[in-house]
């Protein structure tokens, strides 16, 4: 196991570097976009987080992490800051080779000490350290994904998206029950899946798809974004004020056709693939404009993240992992809830500020896609790769 693990650990830094090298220096330390450091920092911060927990906390030996932890640690430097921090390019990820090197080594080579400590046991740090890896490098998709939309490449010759005249879907139908929710897995799980929670779920229904780029154009086309009946107070404030009109990764060609806007350019909007781009705010607005505009969806409403759980282990949930998709519930601790390996992770989010999201976009790893895992963000953000699903009860 150890060494499979090892091996996923290593792919992750390939992963990693591979994404940073098609940057060049100025790109590289540019902050795009207000929530996210340059892409730089998040290649030096993993292999920083690294050595930290395997040096540092587990061997006792600062030598390394002890100057670096000025740049590294989030809280210690603020996100305008960390890229005119940065070594050059080229220098930057050579060092970051070297000490990845160094770091396979401790795990090939590790003394009793290493082996022994708590946080080893099980493969523990390797599992957390994969799955660390793994957000950033969603994170760096993130990043190359608002580098584009600040060059905003054209297309041309785009065949035109077009709305669905008739919004309809289809249904699948879940029964109440008992259900545990969260992960008995600890070596995996992070601790806002921790401890295992018994629930009580009554019947509720999700539809088979998250809601498509078609379906948004009709939302669109209805002036969804200047109606305020479907807004509320909060999410009307936050629309006017930063003049939304569309998803964030839309954007108008000349004849004023939408197209998608990727990693690496631009693309026609595909009808049925799930919108992504889109707040809880848009979210819940779209659902309001809905109901009142279908008979047939008149009671539909967001998934709470413990139905979405339910019927993904049931193994009938379809469709998944094209956007995170947004749940109508706070982020929040278990009952039992712990934190672990540090406070951190979870602890300073449980504020009733922050919205769940479930399930993972096209740039999530596979590490991090299981039923019990739990994302979270604030209700305006939208440069996340996230959708929505529609749910209603089944009573």
């Amino acid at each position: 196991m150890t060494q499979t693990l090892l091996k996923n650990l290593n792919e992750t830094h390939t992963a990693i570097h591979t994404m940073a090298v098609t940057l060049n220096d100025a790109d590289y330390r540019t902050q795009y976009h207000a929530d996210l450091s340059p892409l730089g920092w998040h290649v030096g911060h993993c292999v920083f987080i690294e050595s930290y927990w395997l040096r540092e906390v587990i061997l006792g030996d600062d030598s390394l992490t002890a100057d670096l932890a000025w740049l590294y640690i989030p809280e210690n430097i603020i996100k305008p800051k960390r890229g005119p921090a940065l070594p050059p390019i080229d220098e930057h990820l050579q060092w970051c080779k070297e000490i990845i090197a160094e770091n396979q080594l401790i795990f090939k080579n590790a003394p009793a000490r290493f082996t022994q400590h708590t946080l080893n046991q099980r493969d523990y740090m390797l599992h957390f350290l994969i799955q660390h890896h793994s957000q950033h490098l969603e994170t760096m998709a993130m990043v190359l994904a608002q580098r584009q939309l600040q060059i905003k490449p054209s297309l041309s010759n785009a065949a035109p998206l077009s709305a669905n005249k008739k919004i309809n879907y289809k249904f699948t139908t879940y029964a109440s029950g008992d259900f545990t929710v969260g992960s008995h897995s600890h070596p995996e799980a992070f601790d806002n899946e921790l401890p295992p929670n018994q629930i009580k779920v009554e019947s509720f229904a999700l539809a088979e798809h998250p809601v498509s780029n078609a379906d948004w154009l009709t939302f669109i086309i209805d002036h969804g974004y200047q109606d305020k009946r479907w807004w509320s107070t909060a999410g009307w404030q936050w629309c006017q004020s930063n003049n939304i009109q569309h998803p964030e990764n839309w954007h108008t060609d000349t004849n004023n056709n939408f197209y998608e806007i990727i990693l690496n350019g631009a693309k026609e909007l595909e009808p049925s693939a799930a919108v992504s781009g889109v707040s809880y705010f848009e979210a819940n607005a779209f659902i309001n404009w809905l109901r009142r505009n279908s008979n047939k969806l008149a009671t539909v409403r967001l998934p709470h993240e413990y139905e979405w759980e339910v019927a993904d282990q049931s193994g009938v949930l379809t469709n998944t992992g094209q956007v995170w998709e947004w749940c109508k519930n706070n982020f929040h601790p278990y009952p039992g809830f712990s934190a672990f390996p540090y406070d951190n992770y979870s602890k300073p989010w449980f504020d009733n500020k922050h919205f769940s999201l479930r399930g993972g976009s096209q740039y999530t790893q596979p590490s991090i896609r299981r039923s019990s895992f739990r994302n979270f963000y604030n209700p305006d953000k939208r440069h996340i790769f996230s959708g929505l699903r529609l749910a209603m009860s089944a009573n």
